[in-house]
């Protein structure tokens, strides 16, 4: 039983950590998305502009497949998880994806 009960409260420390490395994949993206902007609005002074934007939609399609992955594994573990956490989890996942796609 020690081992097991270790494992359940190393959970909700594994889950933050990954959230919180969402997040962090989720600022990338956006500041990308910023530049790639910014250089769009220079090209029409003249500037080169990559125009590419593939490789950005590539990057959000990752982040928001890495989304949904990390949110069932948080609705399957959200008995362990508590009626703490589990709302605030889903509140910052939803704060994920509604940046991401409003941007």
């Amino acid at each position: 039983k020690g081992q097991g009960s270790a494992a359940l409260q190393e959970l909700p420390t594994l889950i933050l950590e990954a959230v919180k490395e969402l997040e962090a994949a989720k600022q990338q993206v956006l500041k990308r998305i910023q530049i790639w902007k910014r250089q769009q609005q220079l090209a029409g002074n003249g500037s080169l502009f990559e125009e590419n934007v593939m490789p950005l939609q590539k990057r959000c399609e990752s982040l928001v497949e890495i989304y949904f992955q990390l949110h069932q594994q948080v609705m399957a573990a959200s008995g362990e998880l508590g009626a703490e956490l589990l709302p605030r989890l889903l509140e910052r996942f939803n704060e994920v994806l509604s940046s991401l796609v409003k941007r």
